[in-house]
């Protein structure tokens, strides 16, 4: 393992198929079990929303159960998952830099923390402390694998959308490649022309996210209930309309949308349809909060045009509640229809409907896909998908001698 200084800025916290996921054990390699991993992901510590947002934090305190884990993140107050964990907390921010983060957000809200990591001594400290970094984003990934003396590994969370930032991350990056589904490792190899050096699956919290969690509200009709990002992408705008189809074709329900994000485009469409007493925008509510939803609500309905995974839908089905998705690839890894899901395709809204109206007219249907979701969930644990986490780590650094990745560049680097 490395040795060297603790960072000084840090906030202290007292498979390939989805059968293989279970219980994890601490690693028995001893190399693997002294591993000291880093990750690096900008909103992770302060944010409480988001796919990727939640498999940072879940990963890294599953991972700081058994190892040596730092999370390297921006300034602000952190969540109450963070303030928790064991792993070390290192915020980065530098105020000289405030005002051009507003004039270039997209940019520059990246480069910030990076900018105020090279000032502050915090690169040298990851390279005496760290034997691995983890990133997840292209931008964050390139910079940060060309400024390190140590192997950095990129998790691929999906190309939904490429461009620019995919060419060049194959150009400019020295990275290692992690990816996070099945469906995540098909593209890889469609965009890269290799295969990435393994996958670690997202997990969910089944001691968190369980059947018993007290509801968080209670109807009279039926409940639907939308978790994400208020977005083409994520259905929820098929979703009003299935909801209207289903109203249209004799069978009511009541909508509840939980997230962020285009609030009015929401408001529109439920205007559109005349909905406005069958459909609650809740907004975003806390991660730690979300069980109650769930267990409150007779379906869980995620009809997103494409996912890598989706995050919501095994949270649901840990709650052992019914879910209707889209029979997207990332959804198919762990999802069965009739069996452990009502799958319908992508941007069907009168498919959608009649697979609501099915679910929420058949209590035995409910109560069968209850049961064998929970059954799915429990095979997805975070301490399983962080353990796999260090076995890749572990491999990486078996073939890799640390001292090839010393720079001969760091002079100009330094350079005024």
């Amino acid at each position: 393992m490395s040795s060297g200084n603790r960072p000084s800025q840090r906030v202290v916290g007292s498979p390939e198929t989805t059968a293989e996921h279970g219980d994890a054990r601490r690693p028995t390699d001893a190399r693997a079990a002294e591993l000291t991993i880093g990750m690096y992901y900008r909103k992770a510590g302060t944010r409480d929303a988001g796919g990727v947002v939640m498999y940072v934090q879940e990963l890294l305190d599953a991972l700081s159960e058994h190892q040596s884990a730092y999370l390297y993140t921006e300034s602000g107050e952190l969540t109450s998952k963070m303030r928790t964990t064991d792993a070390e907390i290192v915020q980065l921010s530098d105020p000289a830099f405030d005002a051009a983060t507003r004039v270039f957000p997209a940019i520059t809200g990246k480069l910030v923390p990076l900018l105020g990591a090279m000032r502050d001594g915090t690169i040298a400290r990851m390279n005496e402390t760290l034997d691995v970094l983890v990133t997840h984003h292209y931008l964050e990934d390139i910079v940060l694998s060309n400024l390190l003396d140590i192997p950095v590994i990129r998790v691929y969370h999906g190309f939904e959308r490429t461009g620019l930032g995919t060419a060049a991350h194959g150009m400019l990056s020295d990275s290692h490649s992690v990816v996070n589904s099945v469906q995540t490792n098909a593209e890889f190899v469609e965009q890269h022309g290799y295969e990435p050096d393994g996958i670690v699956y997202p997990g969910v919290d089944t001691d968190l996210f369980h059947p018993d969690a007290p509801p968080a509200f209670e109807r009279e009709e039926p409940t639907v209930l939308f978790v994400g990002r208020f977005v083409e992408s994520k259905g929820v705008f098929d979703l009003i309309d299935a909801v209207a189809a289903a109203r249209d074709a004799g069978t009511d329900v009541h909508l509840s949308i939980v997230g962020r994000g285009d609030e009015d485009a929401v408001e529109r469409r439920i205007e559109e349809h005349e909905l406005a007493s069958s459909v609650s925008v809740l907004g975003a509510v806390p991660h730690d909060e979300l069980p109650g939803y769930y267990t409150a609500a007779d379906v869980a309905c995620l009809p997103s045009h494409y996912e890598s995974f989706g995050m919501v839908n095994m949270e649901a089905l840990a709650c052992g509640t019914p879910v209707v998705t889209t029979s997207v690839d990332g959804v198919t890894e762990y999802a069965i229809d009739r069996e452990t899901a009502l799958l319908v395709p992508p941007e069907t809204p009168e498919e959608l409907a009649t697979a609501i109206a099915t679910a929420v007219s058949s209590p035995e249907l409910r109560a069968r896909l209850s049961e064998q979701g929970r059954a799915v969930a429990e095979r997805y644990s975070w301490n399983q998908s962080a353990k796999r986490l260090v076995d890749v780590c572990a491999e990486i650094l078996g073939r890799t001698d640390r001292e090839t990745f010393e720079r001969t560049d760091r002079e100009v680097l330094n350079a005024d």
